[in-house]
């Protein structure tokens, strides 16, 4: 019986769980992680997921396809010195392109721009993997949720999903490797509640189970959260 458990347990993971990421060294440790743990492997591909799709190689385009997943959880890379560039990657998204309100107070698509931020595109290019009604959790630096410049991905997010839940995490979260404040945003792809009031869960982690040099600490508001939101969900009070 346990024999046959740990077949479908693989099973299930080889043909249901996909993952793709460019660095070749994440991509193996991402495969040697899953086969520890008896999940399989074959679903982890090592490719540029910002690129055209006619570019990506044969097995990436075997396994990844455009609005096909139901759940998508994704940390993608931020920072100042990282930036995505090329009119032939860029022009794929309309995030990439300039945005302006014009009188009516309508956001109105402008030129494309030179460079972009890659997690500004990975937010565009995670809905067209997901299904309608589908899910994704997502990590983003605070910047993209509250600063004046970021008004057009917040507007273009809220037209096309509902907003699950934004959860803020501490400065902590991703020391020492990088101090940048972040939160989790939880959306569903979905354009059903647009211009309509819906409940949206918030919640503020001030732990995350280790201190800025990663040695362990007692406190850990996110595990804490992540059991208030399970209740939440299922009751929505």
């Amino acid at each position: 019986m346990l024999q046959n458990i740990l077949e479908e347990k693989m099973a299930v993971g080889i043909s249901k769980i996909h993952g793709v990421d460019a660095d070749n060294f994440l991509s193996k440790v991402a495969k040697a992680y899953m086969a520890i743990t008896g999940d399989g492997k074959g679903g982890i591909v090592c490719d540029d997921s910002l690129k055209n799709p006619v570019e990506w190689k044969q097995k990436t385009k075997e396994k990844i396809h455009f609005e096909y997943f139901d759940i998508i959880l994704t940390n993608p890379p931020f920072g100042k010195k990282i930036t995505v560039k090329g009119e032939d990657t860029l022009k794929q998204f309309d995030l990439s392109h300039k945005w302006k309100v014009d009188k009516d107070e309508k956001w109105i698509k402008q030129e494309l721009k030179d460079v972009m931020p890659p997690q500004i595109l990975f937010i565009e290019r995670c809905f067209s993997f997901l299904k309608e009604n589908g899910k994704m959790g997502i990590v983003l630096p605070d910047g993209l949720l509250g600063n004046k410049d970021s008004a057009f991905i917040r507007n273009w997010i809220s037209e096309r999903a509902k907003i699950i839940a934004i959860i803020d995490l501490p400065m902590e979260t991703f020391m020492p490797n990088t101090p940048t404040k972040t939160s989790v945003i939880i959306l569903q792809k979905t354009k059903k509640y647009l211009n309509k009031n819906y409940k949206v869960f918030m919640s503020i982690a001030e732990t995350c189970g280790h201190d800025r040099r990663k040695k362990p600490i007692d406190s850990d508001d996110i595990s804490i959260i992540s059991k208030e939101f399970h209740k939440w969900s299922k009751n929505k009070v």
